[in-house]
């Protein structure tokens, strides 16, 4: 049984800048961390003629064109894998929360076909090829920084040109700082899930709002740029609490539904608590805020989520990136 995990992510700085229709004017810049909260998918042979698929759903189907999960149907189709074989999947986080799980779960899966394949694809390779499947093949409308950031692991600067071409700056490398400071990031739940394609659908991609949205994405991608710095080995750390409510209100901007009210009131009033500054994680609609709160207030902050009902998440930065072992 070959077993693949890959991380799940938050955005840093940028986000949204990494779609084609913005990337292939202006090039994209963006900072996303992964983190250790996974997706797993695990391949096994069979000795049936048939693909038995186990996610959220159960499928058996005799040929690749009767799978209903379009992820595993097209990937199994470009691989053209042949039926006897056992695909499972499973995650530390339901999908639909903001933190990249369908670009996770689409390098996890095609990891995990290609070594049954005994095919060597590395892990940039393997993002490439996943942003292909869902931006291409699938019509998602997604961007390219989920499959990448996931594949690749760590805290990453990242920029596209306008060809498409992926480069990438591991800002995690040697800053003891960084290590630090994340170790006062949280992610609180707001329980609510949502689509990323569909919210990015009715925000990015709107078509009755190209413009005010391109203008919006061009502040994004400054906050991108300002990220990178921010978080660099030379550069003072304890003004990034506020770049990341920058950053939030650059998004509410693009974005002013009620719920996103709802989350600029939960921000401003953890801020209030002691937290140096917020975001809501993903496309938006739904998802976790992530935070920054110095220890010394951290009892404030789980005061403030007990009585509201949201969960508070821990966690740490996966240097790994997409990884797999066999059992």
């Amino acid at each position: 049984m070959i077993i693949t995990r890959s991380p799940l992510r938050i955005t840093l700085g940028g986000g949204g800048t990494d779609i084609p229709i913005f990337y292939k004017k202006i090039n994209a810049s963006f900072v996303s961390a992964a983190i250790s909260l996974h997706v797993y998918v695990s391949i096994n042979s069979i000795n049936e003629n048939t693909y038995l698929l186990r996610y959220s759903k159960f499928e058996t189907c005799k040929s690749i064109d009767e799978i209903k999960h379009p992820i595993i149907r097209e990937v199994l189709k470009y691989f053209k894998v042949k039926p006897g074989i056992e695909i499972t999947s499973f995650a530390d986080i339901k999908s639909g929360t903001g933190l990249g799980s369908s670009g996770a779960f689409t390098v996890a899966l095609i990891k995990a076909v290609s070594i049954h394949l005994k095919k060597k694809i590395n892990n940039k390779e393997i993002a490439h090829l996943a942003s292909y499947i869902e931006i291409n093949v699938l019509k998602e409308s997604v961007g390219l920084q989920d499959t990448y950031a996931s594949a690749l692991g760590s805290v990453r600067y990242f920029t596209i040109n306008k060809n498409g071409k992926v480069s990438h700056r591991n800002l995690l490398k040697n800053n003891l700082k960084l290590e630090k400071y994340f170790n006062n990031l949280y992610l609180l739940n707001t329980q609510q899930q949502r689509d990323a394609s569909k919210e990015l659908n009715n925000t990015i991609f709107a078509k009755d709002s190209e413009s005010l949205v391109f203008n919006n994405l061009l502040k994004a991608k400054e906050a991108g740029n300002r990220a990178k710095k921010l978080l660099s080995i030379d550069s003072n750390l304890e003004s990034f609490g506020r770049e990341l409510t920058n950053q939030w209100k650059i998004k509410f901007e693009r974005s002013p539904s009620s719920f996103h009210k709802e989350i600029d009131n939960k921000i401003e009033q953890l801020i209030a608590l002691g937290c140096t500054g917020g975001k809501l994680v993903g496309a938006g609609g739904g998802g976790f805020i992530l935070v920054h709160c110095p220890k010394k207030n951290l009892i404030n902050i789980k005061k403030y989520v007990q009585k509201h009902k949201l969960q508070i998440l821990d966690f740490e930065i996966d240097t790994l990136g997409l990884s797999s072992f066999e059992l």
